[in-house]
């Protein structure tokens, strides 16, 4: 389960940041995990869920904020919404695709004090 290692990444950054800022209370992390980046938000949720309490943040909380694949076929110019295994045009069919967005994993926000 990579989401251990991913979430005491979060945590570094996060002592990062409070010591960078002097902040002393850590109320929440939103971050941003996309569709088709290989993270599951059940097993990151329960990753902090397991790490807090050995923090210096027990009582903080962790939102993931899921973002959708999004693309633009190069073939017919559809821009949206596509399947995370299997990205193909829903419009043409066409595999010729960008990914525009659904592959990031960011700390969107860092709620403190």
């Amino acid at each position: 389960m990579h989401e251990l290692g991913l979430v005491c990444q979060v945590v570094k950054t996060v002592d990062e940041v409070m010591a960078e800022n002097n902040l002393t209370e850590l109320d929440e992390i939103v971050l941003q995990v996309g569709e088709m980046s290989d993270v599951v938000p059940k097993f990151l949720e329960e990753a902090w869920q397991a790490t807090a309490p050995t923090t210096e943040y027990p009582d903080a909380k962790m939102t993931v904020e899921v973002m959708p694949a999004l693309a633009k076929c190069l073939d017919c110019g559809y821009e949206g919404h596509v399947k995370t295994f299997v990205p193909d045009c829903p419009i043409c069919s066409s595999g010729n695709l960008k990914i525009v967005s659904g592959k990031q994993f960011d700390i969107k926000e860092i709620v403190a004090k």
